[in-house]
């Protein structure tokens, strides 16, 4: 189907409307399977989106307009539509021109590689998982979904920009009567997946986490798994790493310019082209390449995120209103080795419900769940009720002790760390 829309697409840009044409192709594949009760209850789950959106430039105005007629009228009244939003719009003080083929050059053109989903594979995954779950005495629930994609951009200045690659997840929740452990695996084609590994540790992990014992919140270390890691972390680097918010006093890095925000050996990155963990070399908006840079390294601020317009303004390199990926470098540490590390704490499998609670701190709000477990000498020592916490991102990574190995997941990848003095609030039986 591309290959009859990108004709569709050369066609129109031959005869733009305007000096300022820039035409957005998606396409995206989602095969889903949805499980409860160890048995599969939704199969052959099939959407397909695809859809072209335009957007035209007029007097330092943009107007846009998204359509899933990719017919060639389609498309045309996709461009007329957005022409005429553009002419209607106020000028916009930070409108920008097409990608130019000078700024499309740096792109990082990588080819992911993934095989084929047959139907074998896939429930193959399912029967082996529900048939230990069952052999176990444990309920279960969750989704697997294989998601392949293609986008494409192309504009007046000669931009031609085409990338296709896919993710996968296995998502598995297992319950005993009171209590629930959560995990997930994320691939682009499971290939890498050890379905005795994945399943036995969930197994185990769920087993210990029945007969949740009481526990007083306060201040207590913690191990984070690396999936509450990310639900944290992506939530403060999305409030606050925007530059021209910290220029205008607008986040809460814009009262803290060189100062220490983190231990010395977090380094938090993007690489747009990482093994596992990337989704696009380039916008899917515009085409503008994301590029490598670092966010936090030794310590300090190094680099937050910055719009085209932004970086022209200021004279540096654009990384994008948010990046292509989001990696915080691990270590060879597994999880076992951070959980040995600790006397007398808790270890926090999974967040959720965050919310932010101060901007300018970078306090955050949330709950526990699917797995809160003590850890004494070193084990984890069963599970506790569920807390609500309220604690700053900037004490967090501050307070860092150790980091372990990374685990990638759909855009990011990131290991487990040990934090001192986590503030749980209260209770929650949630």
């Amino acid at each position: 189907m591309m290959n009859k829309t990108n004709l569709i697409l050369e066609k129109i840009l031959k005869e733009p409307v305007t000096d300022h044409v820039v035409l957005s192709y998606e396409k995206a594949e989602t095969h889903h399977i949805r499980f409860s009760n160890n048995s599969v209850n939704r199969e052959n789950l099939f959407k397909l989106d695809e859809e072209v959106k335009a957007e035209v430039g007029y007097e330092g105005r943009t107007g846009a307009y998204k359509t899933n007629d990719l017919s060639e009228d389609g498309i045309k009244y996709a461009v007329k539509k957005a022409y005429e939003a553009a002419k209607l719009l106020p000028k916009d003080p930070e409108y920008m021109p097409p990608v130019t083929t000078e700024e499309a050059r740096a792109t990082k053109n990588f080819k992911p590689v993934f095989g084929e989903f047959t139907e074998e594979k896939k429930y193959g995954i399912l029967r082996d998982a529900f048939g230990e779950l069952k052999k176990a005495g444990l309920n279960s629930a969750g989704s697997l979904s294989t998601n392949p994609y293609t986008v494409a951009v192309y504009n007046n200045k000669g931009v031609r920009a085409c990338h296709s690659n896919c993710y996968s997840v296995f998502s598995l929740t297992a319950m005993t009567g009171n209590s629930s452990f959560k995990d997930a695996h994320f691939s682009k084609d499971f290939s890498g997946y050890d379905g005795k590994a994945f399943v036995s540790d969930i197994i185990a992990k769920t087993r210990l986490s029945k007969d949740p014992a009481p526990l007083e919140p306060g201040k207590y270390t913690v191990v984070l798994s690396p999936s509450a890691v990310e639900e944290l972390l992506m939530a403060f680097l999305w409030y606050n790493m925007d530059a021209k918010a910290i220029d205008e006093g607008r986040s809460a890095l814009s009262k803290r310019p060189g100062a220490r925000i983190a231990d010395e050996a977090i380094h938090i990155y993007s690489r747009p082209d990482h093994e596992k963990s990337s989704l696009f070399p380039f916008s899917a908006g515009d085409a503008m390449p994301y590029i490598d840079f670092d966010m936090i390294r030794d310590g300090k601020l190094a680099s937050p995120w910055y719009s085209r317009f932004y970086a022209g303004k200021k004279g540096v390199r654009a990384t994008g209103r948010a990046p292509g990926s989001v990696i915080f470098k691990g270590t060879e540490k597994p999880l076992d080795t951070l959980i040995s590390g600790v006397e007398n704490g808790l270890y926090v499998n999974s967040f959720w419900y965050i919310r932010l609670v101060d901007l300018m701190d970078g306090i955050f709000t949330g709950m526990t769940r699917d797995g809160l477990f003590r850890i004494k000498d070193g084990k984890l020592a069963g599970s506790v009720n569920n807390f609500r916490f309220n604690q700053s991102v900037f004490d967090l990574l501050l307070n860092t002790a150790e980091i372990g190995k990374e685990k990638s997941m759909v855009f990011t990848s990131i290991p487990p760390i040990t934090v001192k003095d986590f503030n749980f609030v209260s209770k929650t039986e949630f």
